[in-house]
């Protein structure tokens, strides 16, 4: 009878990873800061909460994947919008109970630019500090946040 030897296998990145559940690679990039791989849920809700004019203005939390939530604005009002790779889409996030502090194209002041925004797209910088965080851990958006498609106005 013949002896075989038998080698271990080794999956590489992506490769089986699909059907074993391991939590997903975030990096947290923003104006003003290094990228941060892995960042703590303190991480992201201390920079989501600094957000402001004249420092950091923007950031994102992105997966392995490219799939990335984006929050700009400084204190205490911001925009949230998501990408997701596939199927490619990309929206803004609007609330079911709007601030009605602001009217349809008010402006927010960014450090990429003013951007316009409709009068439910307003956040606490509290609140999107708590759905970027459920981002980082693979959560679902919280009931009353809904996503408005941006894809015809951004070509996709």
């Amino acid at each position: 009878m013949e002896s075989r030897q038998y080698q271990l296998f080794e999956p590489h990145d992506g490769m089986l990873s699909r059907f074993f559940s391991k939590p997903k690679s975030m990096v947290l990039e923003g104006q003003g800061f290094s990228p941060i791989r892995e960042p703590s849920e303190q991480q992201v809700r201390y920079s989501v909460l600094a957000l402001k004019n004249g420092g950091s203005s923007f950031l994102s939390v992105t997966d392995e994947l490219g799939n990335y939530i984006q929050i700009a604005g400084s204190r205490p009002w911001c925009f949230i919008e998501h990408r997701q790779i596939k199927p490619l889409n990309h929206s803004r996030a609007y609330r079911d109970t709007p601030v009605p502090k602001y009217e349809d194209g008010a402006k927010i002041h960014t450090g990429a630019g003013d951007i316009e925004l409709m009068h439910d797209e307003w956040f606490l910088l509290k609140d999107a500090a708590e759905i970027a965080v459920g981002f980082l851990k693979g959560e679902s958006f919280p009931k009353g946040v809904n996503w408005r498609s941006l894809n015809e106005m951004l070509g996709i």
